[in-house]
């Protein structure tokens, strides 16, 4: 893939999801579908082969913060990894993320990143009540499952 592929894979995704704007993603890398930031970017000289995604979960509480970290750890070494995605805390926001690399992106079409993007805005919005809310105690395997209420088969 090239810049030039890139670009349009994203138009391709905007029109896609009917979002308003559809160079949202090709020029600001960034789009907000049902209230979850998504930002997608492609390095065409280090990582040709793949995209990588980041869905903003939402801020970290500012109660029980480490027993959230370690939630998100032991989620990450259970499993976690580039092509399966992992959390992450942006500093400078204090904000969890999602982040997953997409392999391969000259065999997705706008279509189908469309329909996994809606996947993880919806992952994350779940994930928003399960992961960060520190008095949940479930199962680190029952938190997991209902943080993927939409269909697994639409996620990459």
């Amino acid at each position: 893939m090239d810049h030039t592929a890139f670009a349009q894979l994203c138009r391709d995704t905007c029109i896609a999801l009917n979002y308003p704007d559809p160079e949202a993603l090709a020029l600001r890398h960034q789009i907000t579908l049902d209230g979850i930031d998504i930002g997608l970017f492609f390095d065409e000289f280090d990582a040709a082969d793949r995209l990588i995604c980041y869905i903003d979960i939402g801020p970290l509480p500012d109660v029980d913060r480490e027993e959230i970290l370690e939630r998100l750890l032991a989620i990450n070494l259970l499993t976690g990894t580039k092509t399966a995605g992992v959390y992450g805390l942006d500093r400078d926001r204090d904000h969890v993320l999602f982040i997953q690399h997409f392999l391969y992106p000259d065999l997705m079409s706008g279509e189908t990143l469309a329909g996994i993007l809606q996947g993880y805005s919806q992952h994350a919005k779940a994930a928003r009540k399960t992961f960060l809310d520190a008095f949940n105690n479930a199962p680190l395997s029952d938190l997991l499952v209902r943080s993927f209420e939409s269909p697994l088969s639409a996620l990459a």
